[in-house]
Parts: C-alpha cells; structure tokens; sequence
C-alpha cells in the first residue's frame, strides 16, 4: 500500500482581527453607512437599489446581516463601489471608485511584478509553480510579440 506525502497547510484565519469572529457584518454596515451618507441616499433608495426591504437593508446596516455576492454586485456596477474598501476595510482605497480608476488605470509594473513573483514562491506544489512560471514566459513573449509588430512601432522606425 502506497502512502501518500501530506503536507502541512495552514488552515487558521488570515484576516485581520477586525474581520473575524463575526465582525465582518459589522464593517460592512458601518461601510454602507459612509457609503450611502457619500451619495447622499435615503435607506428607502438603497434598499431598492438592492432590491430588498428597508427593514432588511437597517439590519445589514445594524451588522446583523450580510451581504451576498449578487448585493456586492450591484453596488459595484451602480454606484462604483470599491469592494477592496467595503469588505476589507481597506483604507488605502476610496469608497467609491473615481471615473478615472474604472477607464484608465495606470499599471505599477513593480508592484504588480512583485506580487507575482510572491504568488510563485508561495505556491507549494511543484507542477503548479512550474506551470505558472511557464505561463508567465508566454504571457510575456505575446506582449513582446505585440509590441514589436510594425504597426505598434514608432514611425521613425518602421
């Protein structure tokens, strides 16, 4: 009988003591709360934004309930809502996406380079880090391909 590797994988709760134990509704109200004092809203307008009572919407308000997906979802497209900030407490992000962040974003090539490479590293099994490495070659190799077709180049050299 074969036996199989396991590995030790750490199962304890990554959020931030301010999102556990329950408190996650709690932050998302107090969110909704700044949210709708921002866009200037009645309860009675929020609560048929997302399609639910004005005694359901209090209580989401209050922490006693959450919200779902679908919810999350339209406050994101209707009001531009930034979920980073909603539901993480994020304070590095507005509550409202500005017109510009939604059009136009500019891309912190360090940042973002950074961040894969900590996806890499942290990625424990073998064929998966190998396979996203692999991917990242070719992603790369296509944006290089793109930009080096002579339609892409400056006129000075074509």
């Amino acid at each position: 009988m074969a036996y199989r590797k396991t590995t030790v994988k750490n199962t304890k709760d990554q959020r931030p003591q301010a999102l556990q134990d329950g408190k996650l509704n709690q932050v998302v109200g107090n969110n909704l709360r700044k949210l709708q004092d921002e866009c200037d809203w009645t309860n009675a307008q929020m609560a048929e934004l997302l399609g639910m009572t004005v005694t359901n919407y209090d209580r989401i308000k209050k922490g006693e309930h959450g919200l779902n997906a679908e919810k999350l979802s339209i406050l994101y497209y209707s009001l531009g809502v930034n979920l980073n900030r909603l539901v993480c407490n994020d304070n590095s992000y507005g509550l409202i996406r500005k017109p510009d962040d939604a059009d136009v974003t500019e891309f912190d090539f360090s940042n973002g380079l950074g961040n894969l490479i900590i996806d890499i590293q942290s990625t424990e099994n073998y064929e998966e880090r190998v396979s996203k490495i692999l991917h990242v070659y070719d992603e790369f190799g296509k944006m290089l391909f793109g930009l080096m077709k002579p339609e892409n180049r400056p006129s000075e050299y074509k």
